[in-house]
């Protein structure tokens, strides 16, 4: 008989008792291979022991076939709207709708709606993508509320980032029970690592096969990786299928496994076939994944990464620098300073007041600290020696002149004064640029200057400037990057961002570690502004009103 017949007549009859296939009696295949089927239960058990080796053996090939089949794409499959596979390592998720698009789409509908002046939306379901914090949150609650398995892994990501690895645990698998791939490696993460949970080397390569399975590259690298450090090197089985992962893996684009195949290959561990067919599948992954939008969008982000490095760069100090003769940091409140209009140099009120108690002692003229120049005894002296050194083109000078008219309600001439000492560099200046933008004094409304002249000033050390833009952040929904902006604020020495940093605490915004470095570094900064002339001064000048500053 030949080899199908003979499986032909094991499919039809029960594998135990013979008996056939008829409209009476209903056979089952094996739950765990298909290789023979029973009538009953009792069957099943009866026949166990004959067929438990057969059984396993054919399970595991069944598992094979399975776990070795090349995925389509990967587990972002398709953009909706260009129709092109979503690189993985440029996409975006729509907090609205939740889907998927390219960041060459996401790129190319924002550049779009500013051209067209429109106001940011989303395309797909068209929400307004104007919204607050806390609206951004109740889209986030909609979204779970309603079991969309990516933003319940996003919760999960939300509870990770805390900490809280128990709560992202239980996220994790509600969103992988609802089919979220990502969800699958994110506790396969968990397991490895015991975060939440117990360290399970079974559960972690489980989740990992699932994750692999459904098109996720860094999981197929990883069970590459888990069968290479396994392999029994005197037969070579598991680095066989090692190298059968990394190049699925490499055929959905990823990099990490060229780059240990490459390595491997020149070790002589792996072939040059299997390299090059890893190489070739990488390459047509990733010329599938171009397009003239998304290359743009590359461009866009690589410029915004490299404005981020420079905006969020610890200043080495305020923008209001050190006292040019005790060379300590000058404090923030201005009213503790004094800028002398001979020479347009601020002063800390300690060397003011040194300055006056030993012309007191020697019965000196009062001269300026600084350049020895006598003293304006009238605002009408002070005023001509400002201008004098606006005329010079001081930038100092011309901030302070800027400020003046701004008190005196002319902002057209406040405007003029402070963007000239703005393109002089002065940091003061970019802060009230942002100011007039915002309330539309001497210029009109505009958000785009105010954040631009707002940014420029935090990048110089402009405490308030850099509070502000953690403001402007948190009510756009981007907490993390409204805390980075807080705590560099902080560490300058702002008062006000401490306070707004515990409020963040409070409310599980701000890790426990975050807000301690600033408490410190902020009390770091407060200290190096203190000394025994400036607390003399401070007691000497507290009724005084003859403080001149900007």
């Amino acid at each position: 008989m030949s080899e199908d017949n003979q499986a032909e007549m094991t499919s039809s009859c029960c594998a135990s008792c013979g008996i056939a296939q008829v409209d009476e009696v209903k056979l089952k295949e094996c739950a765990d291979c298909d290789l023979v089927k029973y009538c009953s239960d009792e069957c099943k058990k009866n026949h166990k022991p004959q067929h438990e080796r057969a059984c396993k053996k054919r399970a595991a090939e069944l598992h094979d076939e399975i776990l070795f089949q090349q995925p389509e794409s990967t587990h972002l499959g398709d953009c909706p709207i260009c129709c092109l596979p979503i690189p993985i390592d440029l996409e975006c998720v729509l907090i609205c709708c939740s889907k998927l698009i390219c960041e060459g789409c996401a790129h190319a509908n924002k550049m779009s709606e500013a051209e067209a002046s429109l106001d940011p939306s989303c395309p797909i379901c068209q929400e307004s993508l104007t919204f607050t914090a806390d609206e951004f949150e109740k889209f986030k609650i909609k979204r779970i509320e309603a079991n969309d398995p990516v933003s319940v892994r996003h919760k999960g990501v939300e509870q990770a980032q805390k900490g809280d690895y128990e709560s992202a645990f239980e996220w994790y698998a509600k969103a992988a029970e609802l089919g979220d791939v990502e969800a699958h490696y994110q506790l396969a993460v968990l397991y490895q690592f015991g975060r939440g949970v117990e360290k399970d080397t079974q559960k972690e390569v489980h989740h990992l096969e699932l994750a692999a399975i459904g098109g996720h590259p860094s999981a197929r690298y990883d069970l590459g990786c888990e069968e290479w450090d396994n392999n029994d090197w005197d037969n070579n089985d598991n680095a066989e299928r090692a190298v059968k992962h990394w190049i699925i893996a490499a055929a959905l684009g990823d990099d990490s496994s060229i780059e240990f195949m490459t390595e491997m290959s020149e070790e002589g561990y792996v072939s040059k076939d299997d390299l090059d067919t890893a190489l070739r599948a990488h390459q047509a992954a990733v010329d599938a994944a171009k397009s003239p939008q998304r290359e743009a969008a590359k461009e866009y982000i690589r410029a915004a990464e490299l404005r981020d490095e420079i905006l969020f760069k610890q200043p080495e100090s305020s923008h209001r620098g050190d006292c040019p003769i005790c060379c300590l940091p000058l404090q923030l409140d201005k009213q503790k300073s004094c800028m002398k209009s001979c020479c347009s140099k601020v002063i800390c009120n300690g060397c003011n007041y040194a300055n006056q108690v030993r012309e007191a002692e020697r019965r000196l003229k009062k001269s300026c600290p600084f350049c020895r120049e006598p003293v304006p005894t009238t605002k009408e002296e002070h005023d001509k020696h400002r201008m004098k050194r606006v005329e010079a083109n001081d930038p100092v000078a011309m901030c302070q002149e800027g400020f003046e008219q701004y008190r005196k309600g002319d902002y057209n001439s406040a405007f003029e004064y402070s963007k000239k000492a703005a393109e002089l560099g002065n940091v003061d200046a970019h802060f009230m640029l942002a100011t007039m933008y915002l309330d539309g004094q001497g210029v009109e409304k505009d958000e785009k200057k105010r954040i631009h002249h707002t940014e420029v000033a935090a990048i110089g050390g402009h405490p308030r400037a850099r509070h502000n833009l953690g403001v402007h952040e948190e009510r756009n929904g981007d907490m993390k990057r409204a805390v980075r902006h807080l705590i560099i604020a902080a560490t300058q020495g702002s008062d006000e961002s401490i306070k707004s940093l515990m409020s963040a605490f409070k409310i599980g915004k701000v890790s426990k570690d975050d807000l301690a470095a600033a408490l410190r570094a902020h009390q770091t900064a407060v200290d190096e502004t203190k000394s025994p002339q400036r607390e003399a001064a401070e007691e000497f000048f507290s009724n005084k009103d003859d403080v001149i500053d900007m």
